[in-house]
């Protein structure tokens, strides 16, 4: 009965929008009153940005539009289609975008845009199977973003300029392209199911364009809407097995982020997941993102983008696919697209979003910082560089994405400042696009410009030789299994492993796949907090993202990370793991730990039992690296990868003393700017409770981190008795019962501090059970603030 009364309501709304989108007239996407207003008020000042639109546009005016079949590459002021009608795409925005500005202002050069427009839309809808066409199916669909949005925006745009006969062309094409991406089985399947992937992203675009803009002349629309309001965005149950933008972007996009990354595919199709609610709002009056059930994608995006671009606003979190670019000149795979941030800000512009004024200026940083490469229809539809801003401060420092279940948290907004990137969540990708990494609970660290932990994938395929590292990285994530390591065992991230390996000999694949919720997978973000001082964060279930070996059995059995930050730049990083069938035969099971820098480390002094890694990269010291447990830990450092020709990643391996199958780590990151300022990492002595822990020694100020030594989603039990070095200590203990109030007593013993910390007393708990406390060198318990004033601790 609910689903059969959910499916009439929907079809109610199906009507409604029916019948109110054919009456709002042309444009009727993006390009509202208000925003038209705008944009001709702009050109009329003649700003920086519609100079540049404009002369663009001119360039192409006398010119000849090729065909899809034609010269895919001409030179200006000739136009071709580039790859794939990427070729196609900044020309028809522009041209139609000119159009709209000058229709009422400038009507002469007025016609010269609508008329260049009409040869784009005439040139790029002739009918699939006709002479000049391009095949909707060409590379399973791809050409579905440049062509079908082209086509409906420019029906849209520059509708009272085209004849009714190229009107009927455009549309009867455009119902050929759908019906080929959503034939059962057809070109496109692999995509069309599911909603997170760069295809995808293109159709969703189109159809949403086509449909809208071609809607009361079409006699196909009324259909077409209705199918994409049942299947393409809601799924209605009658559709199984399609899943629907909505409910899946609201289970596992939340927050924004692109699973496929952002060296090459993240732009575009974030981008065209954007603007389709932009699109529905002016053509309908419909506002998904306010809707009782809500598509908040297109707003976090601009969140997203902020929290996880570097310090230094010129690189974005590198997970993922980073397609080389095979020039020693360009930027690297990954670095911030300037049009993505102006796009961003346009759409929280339009929603009135709370943090829109910071994005703003964020763009503004972003801009001065990498220049402006933006196309300049983007800049002036989306960036007025007039609008309102505010400082980056109003900005809270940590973020969590609770869809991907990814988190960024730093020490502050400045350039400089220590930042770090966080993802544990099943995948979620489309099963067949194979573009999302194997990195369930990696962790990247940077400090301004300056990694401390990779993402190795990314930084790999850099220049000098990416295209060699990029053949390797491809390999070892997709590569057949040879029984060697660097084929298809997606050795390149900051996780745990296990294997079964004979002298060089690899017996199973092993690493993380492709599982994702619906597969049964619970890997999640369990625990997140922003305390002030410190960031906690705990990842459980890690164990289902990994393969089963060749006898069907778990080859890692259990797998929870836990950090804890404490800001500005140091990062304690607890592992609780269990190897999976720890011996087959005679075969033993290796397990390690695997952390990725950008250059060859050297070794530290460390208390005995530990090991430290300093990093030094381009000329600046990245940080150390400190193995706290398990204690007398061994460790291996080896170029990634043997066949690469220029050396750009190293992976350091932690592996524990003994076989046992259960292991406790913690290492300690510390992002600290000279070797003087690396805090000593040693072990706590607890001598009561289940609890393991690091203390910090730097200086006169110290900090203690304890964390539960039963498994994750536990508490810790009873009262918790341990020493400490006698000085200013701010103390972090994780894994307690929420809100609970405990008592902390010190006693101070020669050159120690013997603390008992016990349920009941004025110190309460967060709502994630962490208490932090300081003590001052006397014994004293206070508040952290009270003896660390606004530093930080360190």
């Amino acid at each position: 009965m609910i689903k059969f009364f959910c499916f009439v309501m929907l079809c109610i709304m199906c009507v409604s929008l029916a019948s109110a989108q054919s009456t709002v007239p042309h444009p009727r996407l993006i390009l509202d009153a208000t925003t038209l207003a705008n944009l001709r008020a702009r050109a009329a000042a003649n700003t920086s940005q519609w100079q540049r639109l404009k002369q663009y546009c001119d360039s192409f005016i006398g010119g000849t539009v090729n065909y899809p079949d034609q010269a895919t590459y001409p030179n200006v002021p000739n136009i071709g289609q580039g790859y794939q009608g990427s070729g196609y795409w900044a020309p028809l925005w522009s041209e139609a975008l000119c159009y709209q500005t000058t229709r009422v202002s400038d009507p002469t050069n007025a016609a010269k845009y609508g008329a260049k427009a009409v040869d784009i839309a005439v040139k790029i809808s002739i009918a699939p199977g006709q002479p000049h066409a391009e095949n909707p199916c060409t590379d399973s669909g791809f050409v579905m973003r440049f062509f079908g949005v082209g086509m409906g925006i420019l029906y849209d745009w520059v509708y009272d300029v085209f004849t009714p006969a190229q009107r009927q062309q455009i549309y009867t094409t455009a119902d050929a392209w759908q019906t080929n991406w959503e034939k059962s089985g057809g070109c496109a399947a692999f995509a069309y199911a599911h909603p997170v992937g760069n295809y995808f992203a293109g159709f969703f675009h189109a159809k949403t364009a086509m449909t809208l803009a071609m809607a009361g002349e079409d006699p196909n629309t009324p259909a077409e809407w209705t199918d994409w309001q049942t299947r393409q965005y809601t799924t209605a149950a009658i559709n199984p097995p399609h899943i629907g933008v909505q409910p899946y972007y609201a289970a596992h996009m939340a927050g924004g982020g692109w699973p496929e990354g952002f060296g090459s595919y993240g732009p575009l199709a974030t981008f065209n997941m954007s603007l389709p609610a932009w699109e529905v709002k002016t053509a309908t009056g419909t506002d998904l993102i306010t809707a009782p059930a809500p598509y908040t994608f297109p707003v976090d995006v601009g969140e997203y983008l902020m929290h996880f671009t570097w310090p230094t606003r010129t690189y974005i979190d590198d997970r993922d696919t980073n397609h080389s670019n095979g020039d020693s000149s360009a930027p690297p795979p990954s670095s911030t697209d300037v049009g993505m941030f102006m796009q961003a800000l346009g759409v929280q512009r339009y929603w009135n979003s709370p943090h829109a004024n910071a994005l703003q200026q964020y763009t503004h940083d972003v801009v001065a910082l990498n220049g402006d490469d933006a196309d300049a229809w983007e800049e002036f539809l989306f960036y007025d560089a007039a609008g309102p801003t505010a400082p980056l401060a109003t900005l809270p420092l940590s973020y969590f994405a609770t869809g991907p279940n990814a988190i960024a948290a730093r020490s502050d907004w400045t350039t400089a400042a220590t930042w770090m990137s966080f993802r544990a969540g099943p995948y979620i990708e489309g099963p067949g696009a194979a573009e999302e990494g194997f990195d369930q609970g990696s962790l990247a660290l940077v400090r301004g410009g300056t990694p401390l932990l990779l993402n190795g994938t990314g930084w790999a395929v850099h220049e000098p030789g990416g295209n060699v590292d990029e053949n390797n990285v491809y390999a070892d994530e997709f590569g057949g299994f040879n029984h060697t390591v660097f084929s298809g065992n997606r050795t390149l991230y900051n996780i745990f492993y296990v294997r079964k390996i004979t002298g060089s000999t690899v017996n199973d694949p092993y690493g993380q796949i492709s599982r994702s919720a619906e597969d049964g997978a619970t890997t999640h973000v369990a625990a997140f907090e922003e305390g002030g001082r410190y960031v906690y964060s705990l990842a459980t279930n890690l164990e289902d993202m990994y393969r089963l070996d060749s006898n069907d059995q778990a080859q890692v059995a259990s797998w929870s990370r836990e950090i804890v930050y404490l800001r500005p730049g140091r990062f304690v990083v607890y592992d609780r793991t269990t190897a999976g069938n720890a011996t087959a035969g005679n075969t033993a099971s290796d397990q390690f730990l695997a952390f990725h820098v950008p250059a060859n480390p050297t070794a530290g002094t460390a208390p005995t039992g530990e090991k430290r890694f300093d990093v030094n990269y381009a000329s600046n010291y990245a940080g150390a690296i400190t193995t706290v447990l398990p204690a007398n830990a061994t460790t291996q450092t080896l170029p990634m990868y043997p066949a690469s020709t220029t050396k750009k990643v190293w992976q350091i391996q932690i592996r524990p003393p003994n076989a046992s199958a259960a292991q406790k780590w913690i290492n300690v990151f510390d992002l600290a700017s000279s070797t003087a300022n690396v805090a000593t990492a040693s072990a706590v002595s607890v001598t009561s409770a289940n609890a393991v822990g690091t203390v910090l020694v730097s200086g006169t100020t110290n900090q203690v981190v304890l964390f539960n030594a039963n498994a994750a989603t536990t508490t810790i039990a009873g009262p918790i008795i341990y020493s400490a070095p006698k000085a200013n200590t701010s103390h972090v203990i994780t894994e307690l019962p929420s809100n609970a109030g405990y008592s902390v007593s010190v006693v101070v013993s020669g050159s120690n501090h013997n603390l008992t910390v016990s349920p009941g007393g004025v110190f309460v708990t967060t709502p994630k059970g962490v208490l932090n406390f300081a003590v001052s060198a006397a014994g004293i318990v206070t508040d952290p603030d009270v003896i660390f004033a606004d530093d930080f601790g360190n």
